[in-house]
């Protein structure tokens, strides 16, 4: 049975032939699912009928907005079911997007991925950094370069933290990168990446012994979840080293299409710098499946 029901694509700004649109037609063809294409539209002509305490109107560049996508949406679904479609226009689609996709429900939702700024990330004020941490649900960020169906699927987890919810989350990013590489057909690699402490880096060479006992300790609770879910000896990797600068190389490595991430609140300097998932989106170097821990009850 397919994981994937309702896919929602999110759609911000009209082109040719948007990645994000041939990724989500793909993957409903491939799963048989219902796709929804929502158009957000966050036009500069409503900022100045808010600030003039006038009411808001449809406008001219809304009405082009959507008769672009309608027009796209024609020509991509030529041959196949054509998805519903809604376009909307709003002053605040961060405050829009997690209501909508809250009464959806969808099982993923798809969003195109434009190249952004470190500082609009750190910014805590973009769409993306909103369904990030504002949302429930699976979400796919899908680069301008990328393929339409996907072929090689990186699942980044951490095993190096103790807490319960760490480990569940890791069963959850292996579920949703072997369910997303089925559906394609594709393959599903398993990477983690762990640093050692800094009193071992100081003095590598005396303290060998026990940074060989920390990598042990570690990499049995990675095999242990590799074997649980199947993953072939082939395609594990354990590698010490800074995570984003571990995952990028083996993203370009492996020629990955799809690298599955878990979204946790920021920590200290992460705050300011943003996590490894929210820096991933900002340089996007291939697509990027973001799985949020489960909600505590």
């Amino acid at each position: 049975m397919s994981p994937y029901r309702r896919i929602l694509l999110i759609m911000t700004q009209p082109e040719s032939c948007p990645a994000a649109l041939l990724r989500a037609l793909a993957l409903a063809d491939a799963s048989g699912a219902a796709l929804h294409v929502l158009a957000v539209y966050e036009p500069t002509e409503l900022r100045l009928h808010h600030e003039l305490q006038q009411p808001p109107a449809a406008t001219a560049s809304f009405v082009h907005f959507n008769a672009e996508l309608n027009a796209l949406l024609d020509e991509q679904c030529a041959h196949r079911p054509r998805p519903s479609f809604e376009a909307v226009q709003t002053l605040n689609p961060r405050d829009f997007l997690p209501a909508y996709i809250a009464k959806f429900a969808p099982d993923l939702v798809i969003k195109d991925c434009p190249a952004s700024s470190m500082f609009g990330q750190i910014a805590q004020a973009s769409l993306d950094y909103a369904l990030l941490h504002a949302c429930q649900g699976l979400f796919q960020f899908v680069p301008v370069n990328a393929p339409a169906m996907p072929a090689q699927v990186l699942i980044a987890v951490d095993v190096a933290s103790p807490e319960p919810a760490q480990h569940v989350l890791n069963h959850r990013l292996i579920e949703a990168g072997q369910q997303l590489a089925l559906q394609c057909n594709g393959h599903a690699h398993l990477l983690s990446a762990y640093d050692l402490p800094m009193a071992m880096l100081a003095n590598a060479e005396l303290a060998e012994p026990w940074a060989q006992e920390v990598r042990a300790s570690l990499r049995v609770p990675f095999d242990t979840l590799a074997d649980a879910h199947g993953i072939a000896y082939s395609h594990r990797y354990f590698v010490e080293g800074a995570p984003l600068r571990i995952i990028k190389a083996h993203i370009s490595s492996l020629m990955i299409d799809v690298v599955v991430v878990g979204v946790v609140q920021p920590k200290r300097w992460a705050k300011l710098i943003g996590d490894t998932t929210e820096r991933l989106i900002g340089s996007a170097p291939c697509s990027i499946l973001a799985v949020k821990p489960t909600p505590a009850v």
